[in-house]
């Protein structure tokens, strides 16, 4: 049997060399910490213990990155911080699917309880598609809005389908990296 561990310090030394116990020790003394951090920063879709898992797998598979004589809950909560920010940056790209034929269903009918971070996509994304330079928002509108084909649009506007073609790819490419930027310092603005 293991011999009782004093110190924190110690627990973590006995982790970076690989001590089975030792991991499960800090697993149970920090599993509660980690996963009411991560229920305060992540939207309800997204399961908190998900997280915890994560942040604990993580952490033993780069045990040997760990220092014993630093703060330990800082470095697990900044692993668990990346992560969240990892779920988070995910859950744009999926929220980013409107670019696609399903918009009315992911965005706008999107069911269950959403906090106010994720309510406020919808509006960030009207604003965005505000800024799109107004032939380019034309066409972008025709495409994902009215449901036109690239030919209906070329023959309604009289332009190529390749014009229609590279018009929605800047005005997705445009979308995908503003929305992006304004979720991700959203986040960091509303979780300082």
């Amino acid at each position: 049997m293991e011999k009782f561990l004093h110190t924190e310090k110690e627990l973590v030394k006995k982790l970076k060399e690989g001590d089975s116990f030792a991991f499960e020790v800090l697993f149970y003394k920090y599993r509660n910490k980690v996963k009411g951090f991560a229920i305060k920063l992540v939207p309800a879709q997204i399961d908190p213990e998900e997280i915890v898992q994560e942040v604990f797998v993580k952490l033993w598979l780069k045990k040997e990155a760990v220092d014993p004589e630093k703060d330990f809950q800082s470095y697990l909560f900044s692993i668990a911080k990346h992560l969240v920010l990892d779920h988070l940056k995910s859950a744009v790209n999926r929220k980013l699917y409107f670019v696609g034929e399903h918009f009315q269903q992911d965005v706008l009918a999107d069911e269950g309880n959403e906090n106010t971070f994720v309510e406020h996509a919808e509006e960030k994304l009207e604003q965005l598609i505000k800024e799109i330079p107004e032939r380019r928002r034309e066409i972008f509108l025709l495409s994902r809005f009215e449901g036109l084909s690239y030919k209906q649009i070329a023959e309604r506007l009289n332009i190529s389908e390749n014009t229609v073609d590279s018009q929605i790819r800047n005005a997705l490419n445009f979308l995908r990296k503003e929305f992006r930027k304004m979720v991700i310092l959203g986040f960091l603005f509303f979780f300082q």
